[in-house]
């Protein structure tokens, strides 16, 4: 049985009842827990009989276009005021897409997150970091607002809940994440087309691109941090695109006996793009320091200004910081 939602679900859930058009906004590089969060929603609110909108300026990664719904997400800003705009993921003005100001597109800003050290100002917060992904408390939501779930809104919640959740791998899972799963399950039934779509159906150039990325894989002297780069050239050698990285970060992250992994991503001068991930030390403080945001132990941030050497001796510096503060405190 899921437990009854919490008071913020209850409140997010009576904007949506008493308002009649909504604008989804996800954060920037649209990723499966924000773009299946979004769909699912607008699912259950088309079957109240309410308008809503999904935006991103993003391209959708291939690997999540067969989901249903997922073309409803337009990279034209819709025309027009909205009761309600809903920030799905968005820690922070940073992570908007660009342009964006909420409170200019809507009478109600919503602050739907799971994100650690959530600062985005809005009129509604509902933020829980120890959720294991945004989905499994737009499966709450849902179920607030009285709709029932049907196989098309639990599909595209459950792909929101299997890849923000690392397929059920990262620390946040709890038992509770397992039984809104087995709810969802209970919906769509045999889950492997959906899991065989996301995890192991990769087209040649992303293999490609995976074997060019390994051969830059460096650890530190203590073995304790390892690190891979991707440039542009990568992509050009192998004929991936930039959406074909998506998996990169679990894909290369298997050195055994490390605790923080970086990959970091050089696709124009004078930006690097850098997605951490930890077993232990918090990667999300390394992040804030640039800017950027995320859990304790997944976070990104961008350097900007600065080439692949400079950015990476930056990073792994303020890694090598956090991780001695760390053990002194402990």
């Amino acid at each position: 049985m899921i437990p009854t939602p919490p008071p913020a679900c209850r409140e997010v859930a009576q904007v949506l009842r008493s308002g009649s058009r909504f604008l989804m906004l996800p954060h920037v590089h649209i990723d499966g827990d924000d773009l299946g969060s979004m769909v699912g929603l607008a699912a259950a609110l088309d079957r109240l009989g309410k308008e809503s909108f999904l935006y991103s300026p993003d391209e959708i990664p291939e690997v999540f276009r067969w989901l249903p719904g997922s073309e409803r997400i337009q990279n034209r800003m819709p025309e027009g005021a909205f009761d309600a705009v809903i920030l799905m993921e968005c820690p922070s003005e940073g992570r908007l897409p660009p342009g964006i100001r909420p409170r200019e597109l809507g009478r109600v800003v919503v602050n739907f997150d799971h994100h650690l050290g959530n600062t985005m100002s809005a009129d509604v917060h509902w933020v829980e970091p120890e959720r294991a992904a945004l989905g499994e408390m737009a499966v709450l939501l849902v179920e607030s607002l009285g709709v029932p779930l049907d196989r098309e809104i639990a599909t595209a919640l459950y792909v929101a809940l299997v890849t923000d959740s690392g397929n059920f791998q990262y620390r946040q899972v709890s038992a509770q994440t397992h039984r809104i799963a087995a709810r969802l399950v209970e919906q769509i039934g045999d889950v492997s087309e959906i899991c065989r779509r996301l995890f192991r159906d990769r087209p040649v150039a992303e293999l490609a691109l995976t074997g060019r990325v390994m051969q830059t894989l460096r650890t530190s002297a203590d073995g304790r941090v390892a690190w891979a780069d991707l440039d542009s050239e990568m992509l050009r050698a192998t004929g991936a695109r930039e959406e074909d990285a998506q998996n990169l970060v679990a894909d290369v992250n298997r050195v055994r006996g490390t605790e923080v992994f970086a990959l970091f991503k050089h696709m124009t001068p004078g930006k690097v793009r850098v997605s951490l991930r930890s077993t232990g030390p918090a990667v999300n403080q390394v992040a804030a320091l640039f800017g950027g945001g995320g859990h304790r132990l997944a976070a990104g941030l961008t350097v900007d200004g600065a080439g692949l050497e400079e950015a990476r001796h930056q990073v792994l510096e303020a890694l090598e910081r956090q991780m001695a503060q760390e053990a002194s405190d402990s």
